[in-house]
C-alpha cells in the first residue's frame, strides 16, 4: 500500500520527519509514483502514520492524493485529492527509517509513506492562501511574503513545530529539503495547476541557506522590493563559510566563520543575536567573533529581537545599513533608499512583513524593556 499525503497534512510529516532522528526523507522515483498503490485500508493507514502527528477521524480525515478520479479511495477516514497523475516525477519524497528498517506492513505487504517536496508543498500552500486571497481575508502581497517565507525554511537549516508552527520549538541545524533552484525547476514543469502563477513568484523572492525564523524575517526586509516591504538591497550569502585572507590566519579566533548575511561588495557581515549573550562566556564570543571580522577588513553588524519588536525599529537599523553601503554605490542610492524608508505606502507593507513573518516567540511585550 503506497499513502501519498497532501497539503497540511502531508507538511505536519515532512517537517516532524526532518525533526526527528530516526526517519529520513529520499527522493520518490518514477515508477513509485505511477505503479499501482494498493486498496487503502483504514487500520493499515492509522497504523502506518507517525503517532502524535496523524490520526484520522471520520470528523477530521487524512488528505491523500490520488491518480485520478476513479482510483481515489472510498474510505471514510481519508480526504481525496485527485491529481497525482498530472505532477512531474519529482513531486514527492519517501519517508523511511534512517537505520535502514523495513517500512510498515499491511496484511504482511509494505506500507510506503510519501510527502510533498519543497515544490508541491508550496504548490499546496499557496493553493491554501490563494483561496484566502480570493476571499478578501489576506491581500496577495501578504500571501506572497508568507510564501516565500515557507519555501525558506525547507530550504534552510530549521523546521517549524509540526502542530505548532506559529508558537512551537524550532529545531536548527538540519539539512535542507531542497534548494530554491529546485523548487522552482519543479514549479516549470508544474505550469497549470492551481496556485502555479504564486507560488512561482515567491520562489523569485526566496533565498537558500536561511538558519531561523528571524534570519528569514531580516533577509525579506533586506530584499524584497518596497511594494512588499523589503529594501530590494542585494541579496546577501547566508550561513556560507567565508574565507579569511592568508596574512590574518594565525591571528583569528575561528578558523571559519559562516554569518547570518555576507555582502561581499560592502564588505559587511551580519548576525542576529537570538541567544542568550549576557554570560561571560557569550559576551567574550561575541567580542571574538566581532575582532576577526575586523581583522578581515570586515564590517560586523549584530541585529537583536530589539530591533524587530516594531517597524520602526526596524526601520532604524535598515538605515544604518544603508549609511554604510552608501560609499560602495553611486550617487543616487541613499537618496533612493531613504525614499523606500520612508515612503508611507512601503512603511505599511513593511509592517504587513513584519506581521507575516515574526515568529510568536519574538514578538516583543512591555516586559522585554
Amino acid at each position: 500500500m503506497d499513502i501519498f499525503l497532501a497539503h497540511e497534512d502531508s507538511l505536519k510529516v515532512l517537517r516532524h520527519a526532518r525533526r526527528t532522528e530516526d526517519l529520513a526523507l529520499i527522493p520518490a522515483d518514477r515508477e513509485e509514483i505511477h505503479r499501482d498503490h494498493g486498496r487503502i485500508d483504514a487500520s493499515s493507514l492509522t497504523s502506518a502514520l507517525p503517532e502524535g502527528i496523524l490520526a484520522p477521524t471520520r470528523m477530521l480525515p487524512v488528505s491523500l492524493r490520488f491518480a485520478d478520479d476513479a482510483s481515489r479511495s472510498q474510505c471514510g477516514i481519508v480526504r481525496a485529492v485527485p491529481n497525482l497523475a498530472r505532477l512531474p516525477d519529482s513531486s514527492y519524497l519517501e519517508l523511511i527509517s534512517s537505520t535502514g528498517g523495513p517500512p510498515p506492513t499491511a496484511a504482511g505487504e509494505p506500507v510506503h509513506v510519501f510527502v510533498e517536496a519543497a515544490g508541491l508543498s508550496l504548490l499546496s500552500a499557496a493553493q491554501s492562501l490563494g483561496k484566502l486571497v480570493r476571499r478578501g481575508r489576506l491581500t496577495r502581497n501578504a500571501a506572497l511574503v508568507r510564501l516565500s517565507g515557507f519555501l525558506m525554511e525547507l530550504c534552510g537549516s530549521y523546521a517549524l513545530d509540526p502542530l505548532s508552527p506559529a508558537s512551537g520549538e524550532v529545531v536548527y541545524d538540519l539539512p535542507p529539503v531542497s534548494s530554491v533552484a529546485e523548487a522552482a525547476s519543479f514549479l516549470e514543469s508544474a505550469s497549470g495547476l492551481h496556485g502555479h502563477t504564486l507560488a512561482r513568484m515567491a520562489a523569485g523572492y526566496a533565498n537558500d541557506g536561511s538558519g531561523s525564523t528571524m534570519e528569514t524575517l531580516w533577509y525579506h526586509a533586506f530584499c524584497l522590493p518596497p511594494r512588499l516591504g523589503g529594501m530590494h538591497l542585494q541579496r546577501p550569502l547566508q550561513n556560507v563559510p567565508l574565507e579569511w585572507p592568508d596574512e590574518v590566519s594565525a591571528l583569528v579566533s575561528h578558523q571559519t566563520m559562516r554569518p547570518d548575511f555576507f555582502w561581499a561588495l560592502y564588505r559587511a557581515a551580519c548576525e542576529h543575536q537570538g541567544k542568550d549573550h549576557a554570560s561571560e562566556e557569550a559576551l567574550a564570543e561575541d567580542c571574538n567573533r566581532a575582532r576577526d571580522y575586523e581583522l578581515c577588513g570586515i564590517d560586523y553588524f549584530p541585529v537583536t529581537k530589539k530591533d524587530a519588536h516594531s517597524e520602526k525599529a526596524v526601520r532604524a537599523f535598515l538605515a544604518q545599513l544603508v549609511e554604510k553601503f552608501a560609499p560602495y554605490e553611486g550617487p543616487s542610492f541613499k537618496r533612493r533608499m531613504r525614499q523606500r524608508l520612508d515612503d508611507p505606502d512601503v512603511v505599511l507593507a513593511r509592517s504587513v512583513l513584519l506581521s507575516q513573518l515574526m515568529p510568536a516567540s519574538q514578538r516583543w511585550h512591555d516586559e522585554d524593556a
